[in-house]
């Protein structure tokens, strides 16, 4: 707030050639629903060989790596808007992955690069 000028929480006046309050008013009431956060991003890659097995029968071998989040890439949650709060604007958690290769409900603990080697015989 500029000293001696009476403003609105989202209203004000810029200063001007006549003093503090006499340039143009502004106004940054935005409406609701006008901002979006930040969009969810995560990358996965399998790596897999798959080789048949001599002398049986549709026997498949396959060995691989599986790579969750391959470029370790934070994914932030929505920052605080509560206006009186003292974390005002703050970011104050990460999303959660929707499932990782520890199973779901894990927080953001399952938010880092992970790394699997995985195997299977199909028959």
């Amino acid at each position: 707030m500029q000293a001696g000028c009476e403003t609105g929480f989202n209203t004000g006046n810029l200063p001007g050639p006549n003093g503090p309050c006499g340039g143009p008013s502004v106004t940054f009431a935005q409406g609701r629903n006008r901002f979006r956060g930040a969009g969810y991003v995560s990358t996965d890659l399998a790596i897999m060989k798959s080789t048949s097995i001599p002398h049986w029968e549709g026997g498949v071998f396959t060995i691989g790596f599986q790579f969750f989040n391959l470029f370790n890439h934070a994914n932030f949650g929505f920052p605080d808007n509560g206006s009186s709060d003292a974390t005002f604007g703050q970011i104050p958690y990460e999303e959660q992955a929707p499932t990782s290769i520890l199973g779901s409900g894990l927080n953001a603990n399952v938010s880092a690069r992970m790394v699997q080697v995985k195997s299977q015989i199909r028959f």
